[in-house]
C-alpha cells in the first residue's frame, strides 16, 4: 500500500512536468510519466492552472521558519491544525506534537519537526518561567 502525498508534491512536479514539456514530452506521456491525470499535466502545460502549495507545506515553512510553537501562535492561520497534524502523521511528514497540562489552555499542545526536539523544551521552560515569575509578581 502507498501512502497518498496530496498537494505537498505538486509544486515539485510541476516544474518536472514543465520541463519535459519544454523538451519536447507530450501531455499524455507526461502524465504517465509523473504519475498524474491527463487533465492535471494538461492545465500546467498550457499555462492554465499552477499547483499551490498544501497547507501541510505551508505548515512545516512555518515550524522551520519560526520553530517550535504553541497552538496559540499557530491556530491563527490554521484553524484546523490538529487536522494537518493528522494528515502528516498519515503521510509519514515528521511534524511532531507535545501535549502538557491543560491548565495551560492554548499554550498546552505544542507543534516542532523532527529535530527541534531541545529547543522546544527549552520554550517550554521559558513558558514555565515566565508563569512562575507572574504567580510570584501576584503574591
Amino acid at each position: 500500500m502507498t501512502i497518498r502525498k496530496g498537494r505537498e508534491i505538486y509544486p515539485e512536479k510541476y516544474e518536472q512536468a514543465i520541463k519535459l514539456h519544454e523538451n519536447g514530452m507530450s501531455v499524455k506521456k507526461i502524465a504517465e510519466k509523473l504519475s498524474i491525470s491527463y487533465s492535471c499535466a494538461y492545465h500546467w502545460v498550457k499555462g492554465l492552472r499552477k499547483p499551490e502549495d498544501g497547507n501541510v507545506t505551508a505548515f512545516i515553512t512555518l515550524l522551520r521558519n519560526s520553530g517550535p510553537l504553541p497552538v496559540v501562535d499557530v491556530k491563527e492561520k490554521f484553524p484546523k491544525h490538529n487536522e494537518l497534524f493528522l494528515i502528516s502523521s498519515r503521510r509519514g511528514i515528521q511534524i511532531m506534537r507535545k501535549i502538557l497540562d491543560r491548565k495551560l489552555n492554548d499554550y498546552n499542545t505544542w507543534y516542532f519537526l523532527s529535530g527541534q526536539e531541545k529547543e522546544v523544551d527549552i520554550r517550554i521552560n521559558q513558558l514555565y518561567n515566565k508563569i512562575k515569575d507572574v504567580k510570584e509578581m501576584l503574591k
